[in-house]
């Protein structure tokens, strides 16, 4: 999906739940504007920050993010050009063995003539998902993260998530507990928008 398509995709679901929910209207009417930097990414570039990301703080990871683009050619972050950066030099920048060993299956997935990465986004969330949760290194949450920012999957709404419900909860006035029943059926409705 182009950039300019998920911008618009934003719109829509922006103006559904302002209509459906009051109180989040009123935060997307006073809040500041998303910032679509984190979408304007390629899918294999989104994959390898969902897994530098992956039990580190944001600061921690944008440090490594920048040490391992700098590893890269300039506007090259192709499963080809990651594949030239040697093990050493990734450990260098911040990468964990095993993080280095994921970003390795990772390359040889996309590479990989027999699969499907370039064509993922044709397939259905859950699909996606379990693809990539096949991989060694990559669980729930990567495959969640690279379905938003990767895919820009606007319809994807991760309420697993302990920091989106605790959001959530505190502009309801409620407890994380009572909202699952509720985000899921906003789910369900915000896919057929």
């Amino acid at each position: 999906m182009s950039l300019a398509t998920f911008s618009a995709s934003v719109k829509i679901a922006e103006a559904w739940l302002s209509k459906t929910d009051p109180s989040l209207g009123q935060l997307i009417k006073n809040g500041s504007a998303l910032d679509y930097s984190p979408f304007n990414k390629q899918p294999f570039e989104a994959l390898v920050h969902a897994v530098i990301a992956q039990q580190v703080s944001v600061k921690s990871a944008a440090a490594i993010r920048q040490r391992v683009e700098a590893l890269l050619p300039p506007n090259d972050a192709t499963p080809e050009a990651f594949s030239l950066i040697k093990p050493e030099q990734l450990k260098q920048a911040g990468l964990s063995r095993a993080k280095t060993n994921t970003l390795h299956v990772l390359i040889d997935f996309a590479l990989s003539e027999k699969n499907t990465f370039n064509n993922l986004h044709h397939y259905p969330d859950q699909d996606v998902k379990q693809r990539l949760c096949r991989l060694k290194g990559v669980g729930p949450w990567t495959a969640d993260i690279f379905l938003m920012f990767g895919l820009k999957t606007i319809r994807y709404f991760c309420f697993r998530r302990f920091g989106l419900k605790k959001s959530y909860s505190t502009v309801q006035r409620t407890r994380c507990s009572a909202l699952a029943s509720r985000v899921r059926r906003y789910c369900g409705k915000m896919a057929t928008v």
